[in-house]
């Protein structure tokens, strides 16, 4: 725990010292919101629409992700792949997709456009997949108070474990990832959570799990400041007139 979060952080002072502390001052989820999550039997929400993020990383120590979340319920552990191409990757995510039943499938597959990202996303719309790229490198879409979109969807993260009604698998190295990221305000008063750059500075890897996460927030953000032929809010209305 001490390698992992410090021996100043939260983790180590519940998880080791059996103190308790609810979050570091500039851990930005508490780790306690996580936690409470993995713990919850609740159902989940009937109507909301399912959506797929996707954090794509090529050759080296990244991991490729793929998180499932439907409403208030990630559907299952994050998947990861590693030294995947753009096509291999692309053919993952179909695969993914059509062993999904029909009703189950995803309303949007929303990924990271940066790097390989964009090449993934541009395959996967040539197969006809609701996929739509997120570059979250640009302006926050919904708040003034973030100071990139990346940042703005670990906020929206944040809020669905603060309301309580949600429910993630008790996955150790999701929860991890989740708490481990800082924030700090800018100079303008806005909200900017640790990069991976930084946190590998710290000897934390690259949080793919907990981006690919995030990124399913991110429909909201995206259809505000963009438009989009998809609306996740709505029940997902899927054409079944090929049914004999």
């Amino acid at each position: 725990m001490a390698n992992r979060y410090g021996e100043e952080s939260a983790a180590y002072s519940v998880r080791v010292l059996g103190e308790f502390p609810q979050a570091d001052e500039d851990t930005y989820i508490p780790l306690y919101l996580i936690e409470d999550a993995t713990k919850r039997d609740i159902d989940q929400s009937p109507n909301a629409a399912t959506v797929w993020g996707v954090d794509c990383a090529r050759y080296g120590r990244d991991r490729s992700a793929l998180a499932k979340r439907k409403g208030n319920a990630l559907l299952e552990n994050i998947k990861t792949w590693r030294d995947k191409s753009t096509m291999e990757l692309a053919g993952i995510i179909l695969n993914e997709y059509e062993a999904t039943p029909i009703l189950d499938r995803p309303q949007e597959i929303l990924v990271d456009v940066i790097g390989v990202g964009a090449g993934v996303t541009d395959r996967l719309i040539e197969l006809d997949l609701p996929a739509r790229g997120i570059n979250v490198s640009e302006s926050a879409s919904l708040s003034d108070k973030y100071m990139r979109l990346r940042d703005e969807l670990w906020g929206k993260a944040r809020e669905w474990f603060e309301a309580k009604e949600c429910v993630l698998p008790d996955d150790a190295a999701l929860v991890h990832e989740l708490a481990a990221p800082r924030f700090a305000f800018t100079s303008s008063g806005k909200i900017k959570i640790e990069s991976k750059d930084e946190l590998r500075k710290r000897g934390i890897k690259s949080p793919d799990l907990a981006d690919s996460f995030c990124l399913t927030f991110a429909s909201t953000a995206i259809s505000a400041a963009h438009g989009s032929r998809f609306a996740w809010k709505q029940t997902l209305e899927v054409d079944t007139s090929y049914i004999v």
